[in-house]
């Protein structure tokens, strides 16, 4: 089945209890294969969707043979922000939480989960890319989504510097799209179906290329000046001082194997 039929289950949608309140962001599932038969499943975020939170809420699609109508699974995680693995580096913000035990419980109560995984296979490697390239971007835009399906928001922009390149001198890229609160952790991605370039022409089939995942945005101020800030998650209403630019900053899915001593892998 073609990945562009099954994308959409990549993503859930993640809400956090805080001492401030609620917040709302986004997660995708990624997965590090250790042979033919074995993976380790996490689901990956940003720090900040995470932060000071002391319970964490997602919900999965599912099904089950025994009850055939069964569409949801809903998972409490009652650790909060300590259930998540962070990052090592302090500016990455990008956290992990390992999903095994989630999958092998829903296993012995006869659930099926019904997602869709990244792949440590699906990251850039060697494939040829150029500084210009379409992209889409999978979540939840101020925490809009699919209630009854519970199905996310796909959109589509370019990449406005070079994957090929690190920005500022940092492991990220800006992309051209809109992004909105709740947005935080959402995979971007390159999806080709049908003609796409190639370093030496044109090639037909799928490409498909896990990038990065979105973590802040370039704004402007009252005064002017423009200020990178993590894309909010927060779910009350706030006075708007600043002004987006349509402009997104992706932390490299290369940063994900930084993970992988941390795991035991």
């Amino acid at each position: 089945m073609p990945i562009s039929q099954n994308i959409y289950k990549s993503t859930v949608r993640i809400e956090s209890d805080t001492p401030n309140g609620g917040s709302v962001g986004t997660g995708f599932w990624f997965l590090f294969p250790i042979h033919e038969n074995s993976v380790v499943p996490l689901l990956v975020t940003n720090k900040h969707v995470v932060r000071n939170a002391k319970q964490t809420r997602i919900r999965l699609n599912v099904s089950s043979e025994s009850d055939s109508s069964l569409r949801f699974f809903d998972v409490n995680i009652e650790q909060g922000e300590s259930a998540f693995l962070m990052h090592p580096d302090a500016s990455v913000d990008i956290c992990v939480f390992v999903a095994a035990p989630l999958f092998s419980q829903m296993e012995a109560q006869g659930i099926n989960p019904n997602l869709f995984f990244f792949s440590e296979r699906n990251l850039r490697s060697d494939q040829f890319i150029t500084p210009i390239e379409e992209v889409h971007m999978t979540g939840y835009p101020n925490g809009l989504w699919d209630m009854v399906n519970n199905r996310p928001i796909t959109r589509r922009g370019i990449t406005a510097s070079s994957v090929l390149e690190d920005w500022q001198g940092r492991p990220e890229f800006l992309i051209d799209m809109a992004c909105f609160g709740g947005s935080s952790g959402s995979p971007v991605y390159i999806l080709n179906s049908g003609m796409y370039q190639v370093e030496d022409g044109i090639a037909a089939g799928e490409r498909f290329i896990l990038l990065g995942l979105l973590y802040a945005g370039p704004t402007v101020n009252v005064n002017g000046n423009i200020e990178i800030i993590n894309v909010p998650t927060a779910t009350s209403a706030v006075v708007k001082t600043t002004l987006g630019m349509n402009l997104g900053m992706v932390i490299k899915a290369e940063k994900l194997i930084d993970f992988k001593p941390l795991l035991g892998l």
